[in-house]
């Protein structure tokens, strides 16, 4: 186990950024529109809580490491990562969420939504901005039991025919093998996969079939996630276990730029988990694979800010600003069309310049 991760921080965009790396003042995080100019060293006896100047070499050397690992982290972590799957290099990315499921924690469904109201919800994200389409058909939220295969694959497989046929790009959520096979066949050209490749088969699946594939973290499975979820150091364990997930999925024929990361925002994590997971995310950037970010609606912001399920927009907003400020591009939402419009603004505000 990595005992010692590098974390950025104060980090700038767009035509700020590209000054700061062109002048040696900072180093590139993610891409060439972020940099850091300034980054802490969490460890696993204790986060030691300084700051260390990227433009100041001579001096990044503490009582636990030297400066020689100290550079090799920050070169590592100021590499770019390839684009994932071929697609437009943008600041951002929004997957928009759609559950086929009767039990999902976030929508009012007493039954299996209808094959048409799924594909008018589909279209309607397309339409307000949603690059991806992730369609689910066995809930993950917390306590749920597992469904039989073949009753997931009855909700969803249609779906993604359908919605392939309007050449929209599809994720499908799931973590069984035969489900990832069929889904590919009908057309999902990414897979979801919250327990990143527990099946045996799903990495040959998704290797043979030159999709995306989601690596999530998660503690325990979602029947027993939530039941005192324990870390010694929350945001190290998860990008330790991330960086082994990424690895076999490379050894094992999957593409470097074929992959997405997911700490698992919520799953087997308490609110404070979730909070420094937040804090540090700038960190899975030493992983060299973009990163994305499922928040949206979540159970903590209830907890947090004392809100029903139906109230958690706008925290929603603030912790997908929050991501992306620490150089995340893909968010997974309920509210495409609210979540891109905070961020139109937010780029307006680091990344368009004034006439």
């Amino acid at each position: 186990m990595i005992k010692y991760r590098i974390i950025p921080t104060n980090i700038s965009f767009g035509k700020q950024a590209k000054y700061y790396i062109k002048n040696k003042i900072a180093l590139p995080l993610s891409s060439n529109n972020v940099c850091f100019k300034e980054f802490t060293i969490e460890t696993s006896e204790k986060n030691t809580q300084k700051t260390y100047s990227v433009s100041k070499p001579d001096q990044w050397k503490n009582s636990y490491l030297s400066n020689k690992s100290i550079h090799t982290m920050i070169t590592n972590i100021s590499k770019i990562p390839k684009t994932f799957m071929g697609m437009n290099d943008k600041n951002y990315y929004i997957m928009g969420i759609l559950n086929v499921t009767p039990d999902s924690f976030s929508e009012n469904y007493n039954e299996i939504p209808s094959l048409s109201d799924c594909i008018k919800k589909a279209e309607k994200m397309c339409e307000e901005g949603a690059d991806i389409i992730d369609i689910g058909g066995e809930s993950s939220r917390p306590g749920a039991s597992n469904i039989d295969v073949k009753e997931e694959q009855r909700r969803i497989i249609s779906i993604i025919k359908e919605l392939s046929k309007r050449k929209i790009t599809i994720s499908c959520d799931t973590k069984n093998a035969s489900t990832m096979e069929k889904a590919i066949d009908a057309g999902a050209q990414i897979i979801n996969d919250i327990s990143s490749l527990k099946d045996k088969k799903s990495a040959e699946i998704i290797s043979k079939n030159k999709v995306g594939v989601v690596l999530m973290h998660m503690q325990g499975n979602p029947q027993t996630m939530q039941q005192n979820p324990n870390y010694n150091n929350v945001s190290l364990e998860i990008t330790n276990y991330l960086e082994l997930k990424r690895k076999f999925a490379l050894n094992n024929g999957i593409k470097e730029n074929n992959i997405l990361l997911d700490p698992g925002i919520g799953f087997g994590k308490n609110d404070y988990h979730n909070i420094k997971i937040f804090r540090d995310l700038s960190m899975l950037h030493s992983l060299n694979s973009n990163i994305m970010i499922g928040a949206s609606r979540k159970s903590m912001i209830g907890r947090l800010t004392n809100s029903s399920v139906d109230q958690r927009l706008p925290s929603s907003l603030a912790l997908a600003i929050s991501a992306v400020e620490k150089g995340v591009k893909f968010l997974r939402v309920h509210d495409v069309k609210e979540t891109l419009q905070s961020l139109t603004m937010w780029n307006h505000l680091n990344y368009i310049e004034n006439k």
